[in-house]
């Protein structure tokens, strides 16, 4: 009866430290996030669409029993910011009718700044509180025109991270993101947005 509950013992730990996430550890991961909704919290752009893809390297700098604390760094290749502009058009020569409309612009940028919590660190499903900070820069001018190409960006997230015994792990999660150009320009309307993410890494 002792050897069997010492081998179930034995099991557990096997299992929990092949799972876990360890200090010194190295993250090396690949994320997307979309959004549909722009709240008018900071952010004073009313409809925005935006979605971004990146790739992500963390370093776990500390571990207690059920907590490991990382640094992250994004690289985001891909951002697309998708926002309601008046145009004008025109109809006749020499005449022009302002419309509403919807139009696209493509950005990349960094996030230098993470920060990350894992709890439960030695078992397989993990959730997470994260917070990262860094720059977009865009072809043109955004939210609006007279705003600016270069915006600061900011968001909080929170998830499940699901770890195996091969250290690669599924993440999904939701963010709530903000850009903005930090009143480098008179025109600062600002952009929040609600971001359901997902992403794949694999730790060595």
């Amino acid at each position: 009866m002792l050897a069997a509950s010492t081998i179930v013992q034995a099991q557990h730990d096997l299992q929990s430290t092949s799972e876990g996430i360890e200090k010194g550890s190295n993250e090396f991961g690949i994320w997307g996030g979309i959004s549909f909704h722009s709240p008018l919290w900071i952010g004073k752009t009313p409809d925005a669409r935006f979605g971004s893809v990146g790739l992500r390297y963390g370093r776990v700098l500390a571990a207690s029993e059920s907590v490991a604390f990382e640094y992250t760094i994004d690289a985001v290749p891909v951002a697309l910011l998708s926002t309601t502009r008046f145009v004008l058009v025109p109809v006749s020569p020499g005449v022009f009718t302002v419309q509403e409309r919807r139009e696209s612009v493509y950005g990349a940028g960094m996030s230098p700044i993470g920060l990350k919590f894992n709890f439960r660190r030695q078992k397989r499903f993990q959730p997470f509180a994260a917070a990262t900070g860094g720059f977009l820069y865009f072809q043109r001018d955004v939210p609006v025109d007279g705003a600016a190409q270069f915006n600061y960006t900011f968001d909080f997230a929170g998830g499940l991270q699901i770890v195996n015994t091969n250290r690669r792990a599924w993440t999904i999660g939701y963010k709530y993101q903000h850009i903005s150009n930090g009143d480098r320009s008179p025109i600062n309307p600002g952009v929040d947005l609600h971001m359901i993410y997902a992403g794949f890494s694999v730790s060595r």
